[in-house]
């Protein structure tokens, strides 16, 4: 088994997007939290070393010092050989006490959350940090020795201006950042925003500002691999084992898990995880379930999809299986074939729901 996702969901305070499995931080409910993590290790029977191990949330880093530490040393039987161990932070909630234990347990790669240096817009959505706490946190990372860092932006906020994404890639480039993940902000049911009638961006509008970013982030010489994701030196290696439809481990609140053609799904519920109650469902894959996911998952990539190694996986035909779908798209610019791998254009990446759904209703 490759990777490791290990999921934290506490956090300081919500944001007016987020609907992500996440609680308010009681210290208590960390200590309990990190028995019933500890437990599901051991239950599980969780062993061997993993090459990606990636801590995300939630806020890991509202953990506080001593809990950060306790939470290494559950994981330290797992963690000895990782290529790439990231551990998720936001800005507000760092210290260079927590920072020197990033190092000390081998961390060498930190996903931090800015959504965008501009600090108006950063109140507007409800987050704790100013854009000098972000870029002195990303300065003394790397001071540190930690090179490897990926920022997390958000366009489409309220009042929010392209020009104002531009600021804040300016800033990355200044910075030298190794690896950003870009999203349009897309509120869910029970959000803040949501609730207060916030109208996002229209298909449209959406789909010009993605044109436009992208331009930008690649004048500044970031390399577009996945839809939301651009890299200077190397791309996140966990990612990639999701996007290649690999099997990974997760564990904690609402991790999932691929193994061996099953979908394992973990409780929502912290009271029941806390009662060592981790597991909610263990779905068996269907093939035809498999070659869809995979499909939906590999279109993502900018690389595309093997042609061969989806025939032989699969025992099927797959240009012939989805001809009708595949030569529809073709005509609009958004599928082509190129050296062996079926693939999104530019353009089609901003329509993948829609090729979806037409893959999705050919017949098994």
């Amino acid at each position: 088994m490759a990777s490791l996702y290990v999921h934290i969901p506490f956090c300081d305070h919500i944001c007016t997007y987020c609907d992500f499995a996440k609680v308010f931080y009681q210290s208590a409910w960390v200590d309990r939290y990190l028995e019933a993590l500890d437990y599901e290790i051991q239950d599980r029977n969780l062993k061997g070393n993993y090459d990606t191990v990636y801590i995300g949330g939630g806020t890991p880093s509202s953990l506080n010092l001593v809990q950060l530490e306790k939470l290494f040393n559950i994981l330290s039987p797992l963690t000895k050989n990782v290529k790439e161990f990231t551990v998720e932070v936001n800005p507000e909630s760092m210290t260079q006490e927590k920072l020197d234990l990033f190092i000390k347990c081998h961390i060498n790669r930190l996903s931090v959350g800015v959504q965008t240096f501009n600090d108006k817009l950063l109140k507007g959505i409800n987050r704790k940090h100013t854009s000098l706490q972000a870029i002195e946190i990303i300065q003394r990372a790397k001071q540190k020795g930690i090179k490897d860092i990926n920022v997390d932006l958000i366009y489409g906020l309220p009042h929010q201006t392209l020009t104002d994404v531009y600021e804040d890639i300016d800033m990355i480039d200044s910075l030298d950042i190794s690896h950003v993940s870009i999203y349009s902000l897309i509120l869910e049911e029970h959000t803040v925003l949501k609730n207060q009638n916030y109208q996002p961006l229209d298909d449209d509008e959406d789909a010009r500002w993605y044109q436009s970013i992208d331009q930008y982030l690649c004048m500044k010489g970031m390399i577009h691999y996945e839809v939301s994701n651009y890299y200077k030196y190397k791309p996140s290696l966990h990612n990639l084992v999701y996007w290649h439809y690999q099997d990974y481990v997760g564990i904690g609140l609402s991790a999932h898990s691929l193994i061996n053609h099953h979908r394992l799904e973990n409780t929502k519920s912290l009271t029941q995880y806390f009662h060592y109650d981790y597991l909610d469902n263990d779905v068996i894959l269907k093939s035809e379930d498999e070659l869809f996911e995979k499909i939906m998952m590999g279109l993502r990539l900018f690389e595309g999809i093997s042609i061969q190694e989806m025939n032989e996986m699969f025992q099927i035909d797959l240009l012939d299986k989805y001809r009708v779908v595949i030569e529809k798209y073709k005509k609009y610019n958004m599928l082509e074939i190129d050296n062996g791998y079926l693939k999104a254009t530019f353009l089609g990446m901003n329509f993948l729901n829609n090729i979806l759904v037409d893959l999705m209703g050919i017949d098994g």
